[in-house]
């Protein structure tokens, strides 16, 4: 795949500075969703119930301005963040960030389509795009995204598919939803490809025998 991350010069900091407040953002005909900041507090519960860490590689799938994956690298310590993102400008915002931060060698940003993007490397995907952009992701993750790799999607659910969490609900942060996926279990699950929906104490075998 083509290499279209964009690194910042030595002289970023002082060019890009307040780029965002003299440019309109604009969305482009390939984009999915509009652009809509998640609140801090919500970027914190969806890493805290992904359970992100070391030895994780999360996908930030339309990064806007890299808020998910400057917190997974500061505040929970994952290996690598990469987001990918469209907007020209909220990427010279995203990177505006991660040069103040000094964070370059861990979070990469790459300007392009992210349903051209290989994803196999993602032990976390984060979305917050629109209940269809879910949607037409659905057979990308089945084909690419490897078993137990986690989709934490901000106030959108990934129709058909079940969650990872109690009675296949959501996840309340204040007036916002985090719903909960694990591959292949989300699909699984719902279709009865391989196994039927776990009952409650199957579940609670299934995590006692991983301990």
């Amino acid at each position: 795949m083509k290499d279209d991350s964009i690194k910042a010069p030595d002289d970023f900091g002082e060019n890009i500075s307040g780029w965002h407040n003299l440019l309109g953002w604009g969305d482009g005909k390939e984009s999915v969703a509009p652009y809509v900041p998640t609140p801090m507090s919500v970027v914190k519960s969806m890493l805290e119930l992904a359970g992100a860490g070391p030895g994780d590689t999360l996908v930030d799938l339309g990064c806007g301005d890299g808020r998910i994956l400057t917190m997974a690298v500061e505040e929970f310590n994952v290996d690598r963040a990469i987001g990918y993102e469209l907007n020209k400008h909220l990427i010279a915002t995203t990177l505006n960030n991660i040069y103040q931060k000094e964070l370059g060698d861990k979070i990469n940003v790459v300007n392009s389509n992210f349903m051209e993007a290989d994803l196999s490397p993602a032990t976390i995907v984060t979305l917050y795009l629109t209940t269809s952009g879910n949607a037409k992701l659905r057979p990308k993750f089945i084909k690419e995204l490897r078993k137990g790799t986690r989709i934490i999607s901000h106030d959108f659910p990934i129709m058909d598919w079940v969650t990872n969490t109690t009675n296949n609900e959501a996840i309340k942060v204040g007036s916002h939803k985090i719903f909960f996926y694990c591959i292949p279990d989300a699909y699984q699950s719902k279709t009865g490809l391989e196994k039927p929906l776990e009952s409650r104490w199957q579940r609670i075998k299934r995590l006692l025998d991983r301990l």
